[in-house]
């Protein structure tokens, strides 16, 4: 931290540590989550609704985020998330987009309503493409949680082909 410390004659006397101010994105975060908490839609009620709605969890999560919180958002009873993104996610995802839009422009063969081998190749390079020019740009481990092939499961030699059954 690099706020101002106490001093004391004191050797083992405790120290008092001013904190940084949070980050403005982080600051945000933080006063929309007491907004919700204040009406009655921040993470604890969020985790009893999951908890008590007898639903899958993963299932009563989605419910949660995509349906109530989106409908509460709509009617005004809380207020819209003021950044949902934050800076290193911005970013991420703005370098990526550019990457992947450089791409396509390089490639007019490439039929949006195609669903042939040809395209899908295609679109997998394009993915593959703009997260490793992500990964150029911000430095390797930026935000690679957001990318579509996260570095450790994108490594020659070891491809993941999974088909699922409908």
């Amino acid at each position: 931290m690099n706020g101002e410390q106490q001093k004391s004659e004191d050797p083992w006397a405790p120290v008092t540590v001013t904190a940084d101010q949070p980050a403005p994105h982080d600051q945000q975060q933080a006063d929309h989550q007491q907004q919700l908490t204040a009406a009655g839609y921040g993470e604890e009620q969020r985790t009893r609704y999951i908890a008590e709605s007898g639903e899958d969890p993963e299932y009563a999560a989605c419910v949660w985020d995509e349906q109530i919180v989106a409908a509460a958002e709509a009617a005004g009873i809380i207020p819209e998330d003021p950044s949902p993104f934050s800076p290193t996610e911005k970013a991420t995802h703005a370098a990526r987009e550019a990457a992947i839009s450089k791409f396509w422009k390089q490639r007019p063969e490439y039929d949006v309503f195609s669903n042939s081998p040809e395209n899908q190749e295609l679109f997998r390079q394009a993915m593959e493409y703009g997260d490793q020019e992500a990964r150029e740009v911000l430095g390797g481990d930026v935000a690679e949680h957001l990318l579509s092939r996260p570095q450790e499961h994108a490594k020659p030699g070891r491809e993941v082909d999974e088909e699922i059954a409908l």
